[in-house]
């Protein structure tokens, strides 16, 4: 990969994307079950999404009161712009409601992703510059991680860092295109598509846009440039907001408390996700790169040590200044957040990479290709953390706590599996450990709760000695039977909705063993 004539550059370059399509098909088929945060709730909302592709519903049936505030149990959710979603619930309407074709987006985002990080460098730098970052962003372990669901955010994050990226490529080539129109244009799409991802920061692309003009006295004195920057707007803005008005009218209570709670994480940390304003600079950095911010701060000092490299990408650092100032004035810090500036900071580590290749070559000129191979394989090395991927994804390098854990997630995915061939239809499956029950409503067809059913058995209300209410425990291990003088009957409440109520429970160490058995009916 690293031998390449300019003539066959593009080849080259389609056989990276189809390398890296290739080892992301391989990563995302390794986890049989959903991860955690936040990956089963996606999943969920774009499994409902298949009926209606208008209504983001994550329970889609409740029948027990919910809090529509509670992102992680409610009904309409609008947690997230939706083209993400609608994605995945397209992807698995072609190939089934399974975890390949959930996570198959991301992964054709992720690869197809290469060719704009390849045009930026060679734009910019070079080709070869150009085909190193696309080579790093190929194998790129958070990328990666990513893509298979296993870091938080997950596919929502992969898919705005393809949209922003392919944003900034657009405009880059409308500098140096004889038909700039249509590159604007197409900027301005992509840069909708991203507002459908993840809100505003979709719209960085014409902070730079906007920016450069302002400082390049050429530019800003051309009708024809801000008449482009107009036009692209005006199409982000038929892209992006008919789903905003919309869902404002659609679902106005929902809608109106999201924006809220949108607004509170740059005042407050909200759900325990805070930290100091260094903390993209430092930690989360080091999270993300690891060794390669050795390689990036080099590729810093190269772009403001050499004339006129540094205003061709002036562009690209304003974005990614603006991303990462953004986000550390924010109160709430997600480890994700600034990782949509990552093709800039591997287009630096590439430039990086280049330049110390061609110091070290002369020095070891009897063994030129050995010194790059090498020089090769420790850099990818350092970029895909193969042992990272492997702890998280296998059973045979994962640690005993993780181990542990796989099993227990691999276990409760085959219950969840089975719960069409054990429960009739129209029944309501409790006692779902917390959180779970969204798994197994995305594994099943069945309206599924957390909690578990107390037994009322008064002698002063024989009436009710078959009633049911729902009860949270901390621990629930067993069925617990208690007397209570007066409550809510379960059944009235979902009697006059159709449904039927029957308890199930898996048995076995643990709580699970992939039994269900039926303890109550009425």
């Amino acid at each position: 990969m690293v031998a390449y004539k300019q003539s066959q550059i593009n080849r080259a370059v389609g056989l990276l994307i189809g390398a890296a399509l290739s080892l992301r098909l391989l990563l995302i088929g390794l986890d049989p079950f959903l991860h955690d945060w936040d990956e089963r709730f996606h999943a969920l909302v774009a499994k409902n999404l298949q009926a209606n592709f208008l209504l983001p519903q994550l329970r889609a049936r409740p029948v027990l009161p919910y809090d529509y505030r509670l992102w992680t149990s409610n009904h309409v959710w609008l947690h997230k712009q939706p083209l993400f979603l609608w994605q995945m619930a397209l992807s698995m309407q072609l190939f089934g409601t399974n975890e390949m074709a959930l996570r198959l987006p991301s992964a054709l985002l992720g690869s197809l992703l290469l060719w704009p990080e390849y045009r930026l460098g060679r734009l910019i730098f070079s080709a070869v510059i150009g085909y190193r970052a696309a080579l790093l962003l190929a194998f790129a372990y958070y990328q990666l991680e990513l893509t298979t669901g296993w870091q938080s955010v997950d596919h929502n994050d992969a898919a705005f860092l393809a949209y922003v990226t392919a944003s900034m490529w657009a405009y880059y080539e409308s500098r140096t295109s004889t038909r700039p129109w249509r590159w604007c244009m197409l900027a301005g799409l992509f840069a909708g598509a991203a507002v459908l991802c993840k809100w505003l920061p979709g719209l960085v692309v014409y902070a730079a846009w906007f920016i450069e003009l302002l400082l390049d006295k050429k530019r800003r004195s051309t009708v024809q440039e801000w008449a482009r920057l107009s036009g692209a707007c005006a199409l982000t803005a038929v892209v992006a907001l008919p789903w905003q008005v919309y869902s404002h009218s659609q679902f106005p209570l929902e809608s109106a408390f999201e924006a809220r709670y949108a607004a509170r994480h740059f005042g407050e940390a909200l759900e325990g996700q805070g930290g100091p304003w260094y903390f993209y600079l430092t930690h989360n950095m080091w999270y993300q790169y690891q060794w390669l911010v050795v390689f990036v701060g080099i590729g810093l000092a190269l772009v403001f040590t050499a004339a006129g490299r540094g205003r061709a990408l002036r562009p690209l650092l304003v974005s990614c200044g603006l991303i990462f100032g953004f986000y550390s004035l924010a109160a709430t810090k997600m480890p994700s957040y600034t990782y949509v500036a990552a093709p800039v900071v591997l287009l630096l580590a590439a430039l990086a990479w280049v330049k110390i290749g061609a110091r070290i070559s002369p020095a070891t000129n009897r063994w030129p290709g050995l010194t790059e191979g090498l020089l090769l394989l420790l850099i990818l090395a350092l970029d895909l953390r193969p042992l990272s991927l492997l702890k998280h994804h296998t059973l045979r390098f994962a640690a005993a706590s993780t181990e542990q854990e796989r099993q227990v997630k691999m276990q409760r995915s085959g219950v969840y599996r089975h719960l069409d061939a054990v429960v009739p239809p129209g029944y309501v499956v409790f006692n779902a450990p917390p959180l779970a029950e969204v798994e197994a409503m995305f594994y099943s067809h069945q309206n599924v709760y957390t909690g578990w059913l107390l037994r009322l058995n008064t002698s002063s209300c024989a009436a009710e000695a078959c009633a049911w209410r729902l009860l949270q425990v901390s621990n629930p291990r067993r069925f617990i039977y208690r007397p209570l003088r007066s409550c809510l009957s379960l059944w009235r409440i979902l009697l006059p909705r159709g449904l039927k109520l029957r308890a199930f429970f898996p048995l076995g160490k643990g709580g699970f063993a992939g039994q269900f058995l039926t303890h109550a009916e009425h």
